[in-house]
């Protein structure tokens, strides 16, 4: 009935105040945040900060929205503050709290904590004085940043002092402090802020503030954070950016195997959370980033098999025009392929590499950095198999790339996308120094937020001298590739020496691992060496170093490399290429076998659950919901009926929704390309059987005599809109929602939200390549 009203207000002349359909009514920031219920859920971490409302319920959920701020997990933060809001309208600190869940995004906090300050007059004192801080803090965007942060720090400290046992208030001091930072507001002495959290600790041991530690060691002495490191996770357990930021830690401080652990962990938590909440991966802000450093330090460990199964992965996952795509590094479309194809260089998997061609693995992208990256790997494998009609190949489709487009600067206004988990987390630098190995095929660097960690150099950045590259990164990269292929092709031709050290001299961003090779197959031992001894330790560069000086006749300096490697080499695949010549290696210097002797497990690592309770370690697409609905003759119509047959499925309101009949006009329309790719369509709308003749004949594009492309289902009590998880809890209104279900049932792609997906274009590629992996 509420459904019914809403619409018959919606064929009306509308107010310019009132919202569109699907739209909230209590405002613009309520439309991109949470919009289904909260639950309460175990293992966010032990806080106390009690709160006026009579409402024991809205209490539990506030209290869990303070512990997930804490693990920086903004977007069930808020979820938990609207929880707390609809179970009690008058408690002005859940507004309070949404605020807090955006401090990455102003327009948004500034009107919550505008909610905030109209009801604060019924709160306690204590509580109108964190609501007046942030009233305070927003209330003029104009000001200076800084200062801003100073008044906003100094507020805490009153609170404090009017409170003095208030953990949660010691916790966000030093959150503040920290934060401020990025708006140049100087930490003056880390020692004090240290000493807050001690303070909180010797109350809580367990309390989530373990997070603000590793972050507050983080860029000077990681060392001071270990403790934290291992106590972070296990204090709040269902977040899984709690699990990796240990990992910055135990990375920094070379504790390689700890910090695939934490990282492992992290990623696994993300997915129990998507497989629950069904989410895409790249709505969650830190899961690409967490999933790729995962990535690099099973490659540090020499886990060559489990690095390259995580790498397709992050390839397998649904891409997004507006946050995932290929042009956007930070993302897994990105990270996947650039992990991968370092990877399966770093490990000479070279079969595996060219077997990948024309796979969608490795498919063709108009992004040209990409797409040299790509052709480039393929022309290096080609060498290594001594296929030079291969490699002359690829140097031609370099040839043909077209000029790269300048990149746009990344946008900083998170309110145009559909993030899941907004989180102000500095983006973390990776594995330091002297365990990292360097990114082969493109380094990708992290956007900076409120902490300034050093960068690893992009490899298409300037050598000292060098002269700019024409266009854009493409350029560059299209350049560098084409410079190594030539190489290469020389190498293979056997021109002289000096013609060849000349080509090699001149490479810009060929990686050290690639140029020993080639130095040794030119026969220039020297330069071979200096090379090697450049290598950074880990478990396979290490194994190159070894195989390299032997290569080069000096036994001697490998065999003492070579003892270092035997406790390096732990986790190293005992079936790649580099592992298999140092088998060869052992028996010549005659090491016992195995020769390998790991180093023993550590003991201060923290108290762990099992691995695998934690949740998958591969994204998987999630379990369709089944339905049977009517169709405009009153015909029961059930998922099930496509069954083997993949399907789009479409939610949207009514025929009086002018962007819902847009929507259908426009896959209408395109009807025909759908099922050129296999695809039918469906579409739900919350009205009833009776209507869909006339939403088919509005909807209905061109030839009105045509039959409707899209098979139109009624869903007049929103049950189906619910369990797809299309509809407000909130606010008790349906969504628009656009999913992909391939033939076995399973989402592979799916668009909730306020507004309608019209990119038709962009889900036919998309769902032919996502269906593609279905088949592998």
């Amino acid at each position: 009935m509420r459904f019914l009203l809403l619409a018959l207000a919606a064929a009306l002349p509308a107010a310019a105040a009132d919202p569109l359909p699907g739209h909230s009514f209590h405002g613009e920031a309520f439309d991109d945040g949470p919009r289904q219920a909260a639950v309460l859920m175990e293992g966010c971490g032990k806080v106390k900060f009690p709160v006026t409302t009579k409402n024991e319920l809205a209490q539990k959920f506030f209290t869990q929205g303070i512990g997930q701020i804490h693990g920086f997990w903004y977007y069930e933060a808020e979820r938990s503050f609207r929880q707390a809001a609809d179970l009690d309208p008058d408690c002005a600190m859940a507004y309070w709290g949404c605020a807090m869940a955006n401090v990455n995004n102003e327009k948004r906090a500034a009107e919550f904590i505008k909610k905030a300050g109209a009801k604060k007059a019924a709160a306690s004192a204590r509580e109108r004085a964190w609501i007046t801080l942030l009233e305070d803090f927003y209330k003029d965007p104009k000001k200076d940043k800084k200062q801003r942060q100073l008044d906003f720090i100094k507020g805490i400290e009153d609170i404090i002092h009017e409170n003095p046992d208030d953990l949660e208030a010691k916790a966000f001091l030093a959150w503040a402090i920290w934060e401020g930072k990025g708006d140049g507001v100087t930490m003056v002495s880390r020692e004090s802020v240290d000493a807050i959290l001690s303070q909180v600790f010797a109350k809580e041991p367990m309390h989530p503030a373990h997070h603000y530690r590793i972050h507050l060691w983080d860029d000077s002495k990681p060392a001071r954070a270990v403790e934290a490191a291992t106590l972070c996770g296990q204090s709040a357990p269902a977040i899984a950016h709690m699990w990796h930021m240990p990992g910055h830690t135990f990375s920094k401080v070379n504790r390689l195997p700890d910090a695939a652990w934490q990282q492992e962990a992290a990623t696994r938590v993300d997915h129990a959370y998507m497989i629950q909440t069904q989410v895409l991966p790249d709505q969650i802000h830190n899961y690409a980033h967490n999933t790729e450093w995962l990535v690099r330090t099973y490659n540090q460990l020499g886990r060559a098999h489990d690095a390259a199964a995580l790498a397709r992965n992050l390839i397998e996952i649904p891409r997004h025009p507006e946050y995932n795509t290929t042009d956007n590094k930070n993302k897994s479309a990105a990270y996947g392929r650039t992990r991968l194809l370092d990877t399966l260089l770093t490990y000479e998997l070279w079969d595996e590499l060219l077997e990948l061609d024309g796979s969608p693995y490795l498919d063709i992208t108009p992004n040209p950095s990409m797409e040299a990256a790509r052709i480039r790997a393929q022309g290096v494998a080609a060498y290594f198999k001594g296929d030079r009609a291969a490699v002359a190949s690829r140097l031609d489709q370099l040839e043909k790339l077209p000029a790269a487009k300048k990149e746009p600067p990344a946008s900083a206004d998170s309110s145009k996308v559909k993030p899941v988990a907004k989180t102000t987390e500095p983006s973390p630098v990776p594995a330091p120094t002297p365990s990292s190995a360097p990114a082969k095929v493109e380094e990708i660097t992290q956007p900076e937020a409120s902490d300034k960690p050093a960068e690893n150099k992009p490899s298409g950045a300037k050598a000292p001298g060098e002269k700019p590259a024409r266009g854009g990164k493409g350029d560059s990269a299209v350049s560098n590739a084409k410079a190594e292929l030539s190489a290469l092709i020389a190498i293979l031709d056997k021109q002289p020496l000096a013609e060849l050290q000349k080509k090699l001299a001149a490479l810009k961003d060929t990686p050290k691992e690639r140029l020993i090779r080639y130095h040794l197959a030119v026969g220039d031992k020297e330069k071979a060496v200096a090379a090697a001894q450049q290598l950074p330790m880990d478990a396979p560069n290490l194994a190159l170093r070894v195989d390299a000086l032997m290569l080069a006749g000096k036994p001697d300096e490998a065999k003492k490399h070579f003892e270092t490697l035997r406790v390096t080499a732990g986790s190293l695949d005992t079936n790649v290429p580099i592992s298999q010549r140092i088998d060869a290696i052992a028996k010549e210097f005659g090491a016992p076998l195995p020769w390998r002797r790991p180093e023993a497990p550590r003991t201060d690592s923290g108290k762990r659950p099992a691995m695998e309770s934690l949740g998958p370690v591969h994204w998987t697409p999630f379990s369709a919901a089944p339905f049977t609905l009517p169709d405009e003759s009153n015909h029961p119509v059930s998922l099930s009926d496509f069954s083997g047959k993949p399907v789009v499925v479409l939610f949207y309101l009514s025929r009086h929704c002018t962007h819902c009949m847009e929507q259908l006009k426009a896959f209408s329309t395109a009807a025909d390309d759908f099922k050129k790719a296999g695809l039918e369509i469906v579409a739900i709308g919350s009205e009833e059987a009776m209507d869909l003749t006339a939403t088919a004949d509005t909807c209905r594009p061109g030839d009105a005599t045509k039959q409707n492309a899209i098979h139109l289902l009624a869903d007049p009590e929103q049950l189906v809109f619910r369990k797809w998880r299309c509809y407000d809890d909130f606010e008790g209104m349906p969504l628009h929602g656009a999913f992909l279900v391939d033939g076995a049932g399973q989402i592979r792609w799916l668009d909730v939200g306020p507004d309608p997906f019209t990119n038709t274009k962009f889900l036919i590629e998309e769902s032919k390549r996502l269906l593609k992996f279905q088949k592998q």
